[in-house]
């Protein structure tokens, strides 16, 4: 053997062994990231509002399509479904800011009765 085959394997024995180290660094990487972002799905109140969403929007197209080919009418439309869906979740806006606001006013009592016995 001379020293430029030696070169040559010396070369790719290192980069075969940068090679694994960089996949073992990566994936011990992924593990962290997985195990750190494994939250459970139900937690995570925008996924499931938009696969509710999506699961009622396929229904819908399901039925709509299932009626056309019967030879029935097709379902109301979506904007009719779109109306309802706003005026509830206005509602729910307005019932979450109704709930800070007394949380707001309990609190401000709490700090009145407070201040009343501190000054007896």
């Amino acid at each position: 053997m001379g020293g430029d085959e030696l070169a040559v394997l010396s070369i790719i024995f290192g980069s075969v062994v940068a090679i694994v180290f960089i996949a073992t660094v990566g994936s011990i990487i992924k593990a962290a990231i997985k195990r750190k972002n494994s939250g459970s799905v139900a937690d995570n109140k925008e996924f499931l509002a938009a696969l509710r969403e999506f699961k009622e929007n396929t229904d819908r197209r399901l039925q709509n399509l299932e009626a056309i080919v019967s030879g029935d009418d097709p379902l109301p439309s979506k904007n009719n479904k779109k109306a309802e869906k706003k005026t509830e979740r206005k509602s729910a806006i307005e019932i979450e800011i109704d709930d800070e606001r007394r949380k707001e006013d309990e609190n401000r009592t709490d700090g009145g009765k407070l201040k009343n016995m501190l000054n007896q």
